[in-house]
């Protein structure tokens, strides 16, 4: 019997491609994919940060004007505004708004204030169905003036907007 004689350049590139092939495998079942843990940390943080800021500057009285998206009914994504005047709170639609039962509101239902905006980002950042948090926050008061939560339910999302944000008094 002959023994196999194997030629350098032969071994080296078997060597190699087994290699190759040990390399592949770990990085595609071995090696974890990349942590969301950082990504939603900065979430927390930018949350955290700006709702301090909001408490710290927060004027004595202000209004502002809410838009909200969702599948709900008109009286809920009617805009509406909301008055804050010395922790007395009030919300209103420019216009009497026609109501699913068919009576007319000039108030909104369950209006949403700056704080409940702050709640419902940390329940959507905090959940476990991991939406997708889009947000905006106002650089001088740090408010929300732009919220998107997409939940991975059909017709689960919401959309928030503060916008015409105006000291009363400071």
């Amino acid at each position: 019997m002959r023994q196999a004689v194997y030629q350098p350049t032969t071994l080296i590139a078997g060597v190699l491609l087994l290699l190759i092939l040990f390399v592949s495998v770990g990085y595609f079942f071995l090696i974890p994919p990349p942590d969301e843990q950082p990504q939603q940390s900065t979430i927390i943080n930018e949350l955290q940060e700006s709702r301090l800021a909001w408490e710290n500057s927060r004027p004595l009285s202000y209004r502002y004007v809410v838009e909200r998206s969702c599948y709900c009914s008109q009286e809920y994504v009617t805009p509406y505004i909301a008055t804050a005047e010395q922790g007395r709170k009030t919300a209103e639609f420019l216009i009497s708004v026609e109501s699913a039962t068919g009576e007319f509101l000039s108030q909104p239902p369950e209006p949403v204030w700056i704080s409940d905006i702050f709640g419902e980002l940390t329940k959507a950042i905090e959940s476990e169905s991991r939406p997708v948090v889009e947000v905006v926050y106002d650089s001088r008061y740090g408010y929300p003036a732009s919220v998107n939560i997409q939940y991975p339910q059909p017709d689960a999302g919401m959309r928030y907007e503060i916008r015409d944000f105006e000291v009363l008094e400071h």
